[in-house]
């Protein structure tokens, strides 16, 4: 338990699974990185530069995505580069509220 609250308490993960809830099926890491990005800057997908985005990727893939997959929230296949969110009991799981 302790685990799955110290990986929450984190605000970015936090965005990562909400902007995950937004697809229905796995999300390349590139998109998502986009995703947070503009989630986080309030701006949309096609304003995030190129810049902002790698420097998500590189962020989700070494720090943010490992630990959401082992607490359990996502499945990340590092061989395809693609995410998605985890399901218990094939139902959908609310995302954690996004504020602090």
């Amino acid at each position: 338990m302790n685990d799955t609250i110290a990986t929450l308490a984190d605000r970015d993960r936090r965005t990562v699974l909400s902007c995950l809830d937004d697809h229905s099926a796995a999300v390349d890491i590139e998109t998502l990185a986009a995703d947070v990005v503009a989630a986080c800057d309030g701006t949309s997908r096609d304003e995030v530069s190129e810049e902002d985005r790698d420097a998500a990727m590189v962020r989700l893939h070494h720090v943010d995505l490992p630990k959401l997959q082992n607490a359990g929230f996502v499945d990340f296949d590092h061989e395809t580069g693609t995410v998605r969110r985890r399901r218990r009991g094939g139902t959908a799981r609310p995302s954690p509220a996004l504020s602090d």
